[in-house]
């Protein structure tokens, strides 16, 4: 069923009142004549927040499961309703964007419009401790740079890069989704510093002081591209803001600057689990310097190839806790961390609903992927040296068989002539 087809029996100016209250029940009430219950089957809250509801529904008429994203009047003016929905309508062509439907209505206390559903929610609650490992991570990479680069040929910067904002729709991450464009603007617009999430915000964002203006670029998301990235590799962020009062980030920007030349600098410690190429890779996407920063991600192509990870990173998850042991859970926002998730599946469960998604079974999955996107390489080696070790213990049992049969030969024989005896012998 085409998407356009949905919106025939949707009212855009509905009167209908998403209240605040937990009971589902009480999220669609009938009002001004149109009944939203009779539209869509609400199946459960799939988010709740300042930024308003995120619900999972099914259009009655189509059999169409979507989601429904109601954002709060008091908190979004129409004019940004408007800008998001129709950035999602023209976007939404490329295969590695979410699909936003034509079906968009006004509640008393929301603007509403809707979605499709990504059945494997989003990457932070894919992204294990260690991370997603380098094949999975190189197919995210690969698609998330190929929907930026979609809107970047646009003139669009997205600005709120960040693993919240990519949804997985195959559990082997072959295919993924950018969504959410509530802070997309045109390159080269004034935007106002508000509350970014401070982990993702490159420097001169960082730089800049709330409610001042600062220009809206594309290699604002070339660096928040390089932080998800990083974090699928490691499962950790590399600092949580860059900026100079955060020590992570000074050890990176002393090793960034530093050209090894005259003394080798200590790399920062999550770094040496990369590559040296990925490490070039990283210097380049997370430039300190805006306008030495690639403008786009063109290039990636370019470190597909390359090997991402080190083979001591594999091992990294049995060794004592570090310096960074801090930075890895850190990377979940308010709305998806563990704890809060734990709250509202007990909210659903009260109320009868049960949840797609089996978390243990999930996190054993992931370490199955981990393993998986191990170089075939050592594998190999793996191999070989059981072959050799094999080869080694056959050796050694026939030395022993060899041995005791000259014993047996010579037991009879003087001890001084021992070996012409025993040639005499086999002979």
């Amino acid at each position: 069923m085409h998407p356009t087809e949905i919106r025939t029996s949707i009212f855009p100016s509905s009167a209908v009142e998403l209240n605040t209250t937990s009971a589902l029940a009480n999220y669609v009430t009938e009002a001004g004549g149109v009944n939203l219950a009779e539209e869509f089957d609400i199946l459960q809250i799939v988010g709740e927040g300042w930024f308003g509801k995120i619900l999972l529904a099914e259009h009655r008429a189509t059999d169409t499961e979507m989601v429904l994203k109601a954002l709060p009047k008091p908190y979004v003016a129409l004019r940004d309703f408007y800008r998001e929905f129709h950035y999602g309508l023209h976007l939404g062509a490329h295969r590695n964007v979410i699909t936003t439907y034509d079906v968009a209505f006004e509640t008393a206390g929301f603007y509403v419009f809707s979605q499709e559903y990504a059945p494997l929610g989003d990457l932070t609650s894919n992204v294990s401790e260690t991370g997603i490992g380098e094949l999975h991570s190189k197919r995210v990479a690969k698609q998330l740079a190929s929907a930026l680069e979609h809107l970047h040929m646009r003139d669009l910067v997205h600005r709120d890069v960040k693993l919240d904002n990519i949804l997985v729709f195959k559990s082997d991450f072959s295919r993924i989704k950018l969504c959410d464009f509530g802070e997309t603007r045109r390159e080269g617009t004034l935007v106002r510093r508000r509350n970014e999430w401070l982990p993702y915000s490159p420097p001169e964002v960082m730089l800049t002081n709330t409610d001042e203006t600062y220009k809206a670029v594309t290699s604002h998301d070339v660096w928040q591209f390089g932080i998800v990235i990083f974090v699928c590799l490691t499962g950790c962020l590399p600092w949580q803001k860059a900026s100079s009062d955060d020590p992570r980030y000074t050890r990176y920007l002393y090793w960034h600057n530093s050209t090894g030349v005259l003394m080798p600098v200590r790399r920062p410690k999550l770094f040496k689990l990369l590559t040296s190429k990925a490490q070039r890779l990283f210097r380049k996407l997370l430039e300190p310097k805006t306008e030495k920063r690639p403008a786009g991600l063109a290039d990636l192509n370019k470190f597909l190839d390359d090997r991402w990870l080190t083979r001591t990173s594999l091992d990294r998850n049995t060794a004592p806790g570090g310096e960074d042991d801090g930075l890895c859970p850190s990377m979940y926002s308010f709305h998806s961390s563990l704890e809060e998730k734990n709250k509202l599946l007990f909210t659903l469960t009260q109320y009868g609903i049960e949840t797609t998604v089996d978390r243990s079974a999930k996190k054993d999955r992931i370490r199955d992927w981990i393993q998986s996107s191990v170089i075939d390489e050592e594998e190999e080696d793996e191999e070989g040296n059981e072959e050799d070790e094999e080869k080694r213990e056959r050796e050694e049992l026939e030395e022993r068989r060899n041995r005791n049969r000259h014993g047996k030969v010579t037991v009879s024989s003087t001890p001084a002539n021992t070996g012409s005896n025993s040639r005499s012998a086999s002979q």
